[in-house]
């Protein structure tokens, strides 16, 4: 081959190779930039959590709750839709603290690979309820102060893993906050106005404690921290007891919990000469329908202290804070 031919291959090579290197860098720049125009995908086990969550997040980012209504955290155990979910989120939040017990192990399998937030150990851990002295009690959407610390908390590291959301979220959480705030005071009156003496709130399971502690009203449960656990024939005799001589009026069943170990205790009551009837099912570890007041965080807390008040002998407006709630039934008022 001539030297002519030889430098002509060669310059041909390199402007192929020129041409190469300039479609592969297109190639690079483009699936860059749509993967940072695309929205992070984030799969959030509690409403409790994913409703203020998503509200703070507005639309940069494709919020997903796992669990509705009426479902437990502490017994659900995921499907393969919801595994195959959390496999495609690029971001899962979850409570912690033992709440999600059957999904840590997947989750913290995963925390290699994308965000994995527990909002729950977020919080400052003194500020954690531990009964027995070791385990934290999980329900600290009960106190909305200490909630709103963690969403907070959690925002903050959905924003360092996407600060694409940072806009929104400095645009969106003071209002957020400001309405939960508003929230708390309208609960703390609420329970203000339950006449002392009978300031005690028993319900199907230990998740009130953080309640009982923020509003400075005593809290007794049928059931544990966890529903796994069983109410003995002993715990229910003893709470029965305490029932009648407290003369409490009402005990209160939870909407993601069966109602059988509230009626047992009723009628242990009632045997004892007690005139307490059952309250209002409260939200606990889930909350209402998705669209539905009682389906938001504020929702919830109106709810609950609104149906507390009543059913106890303090005073709400029957339609809560914002005249939003379901009404009551003659049962219940």
């Amino acid at each position: 081959m001539s030297d002519v031919g030889g430098a002509r291959l060669r310059r041909h090579g390199r402007a192929a190779l020129l041409a190469a290197a300039l479609a592969l860098g297109c190639m690079v720049f483009f699936n860059g930039a749509a993967r940072a125009e695309a929205k992070p995908k984030l799969l959030i086990t509690i409403a409790q959590l994913g409703e203020p969550l998503g509200q703070m997040l507005g639309a940069c980012a494709d919020v997903e709750t796992l669990l509705g209504p009426g479902v437990d955290p502490h017994l659900y155990r995921l499907t393969r839709t919801d595994t195959a979910k959390a496999l495609a989120a690029d971001g899962i939040i979850a409570n912690g603290l033992n709440l999600e017990a059957q999904m840590r192990a997947l989750f913290e399998r995963l925390r290699t690979q994308k965000l994995v937030v527990y909002a729950g150990e977020l919080a400052p851990p003194e500020r954690l309820i531990r009964p027995d002295g070791v385990t934290a009690d999980p329900h600290i959407w009960m106190d909305p102060t200490l909630w709103s610390d963690a969403i907070a908390r959690a925002a903050a590291a959905v924003v360092d893993r996407f600060p694409g959301c940072g806009p929104a979220v400095q645009a969106n959480q003071p209002a957020v906050l400001a309405e939960i705030a508003d929230m708390a005071a309208y609960v703390e009156a609420r329970i203000a106005s339950i006449p002392a003496a009978g300031r005690v709130l028993v319900t199907a399971h230990d998740a009130f404690n953080y309640f009982g502690r923020r509003f400075d009203i005593e809290v007794l449960g049928v059931q544990g921290l966890s529903t796994e656990s069983e109410a003995g024939v002993a715990h229910i005799r003893d709470l029965a007891r305490v029932i009648a001589e407290r003369r409490v009026r009402a005990v209160f069943a939870e909407t993601s919990t069966a109602a059988r170990a509230v009626e047992a205790v009723i009628e242990g009551a009632r045997a004892l000469g007690a005139d307490v009837r059952k309250g209002s099912a409260l939200f606990s570890d889930a909350m209402g329908a998705p669209g539905a007041y009682e389906g938001r965080y504020i929702g919830m807390l109106d709810h609950n202290a609104t149906r507390i008040a009543v059913g106890l002998g303090g005073e709400a407006p029957p339609l809560g804070r914002h005249g939003l709630l379901a009404p009551l039934s003659q049962d219940e008022g």
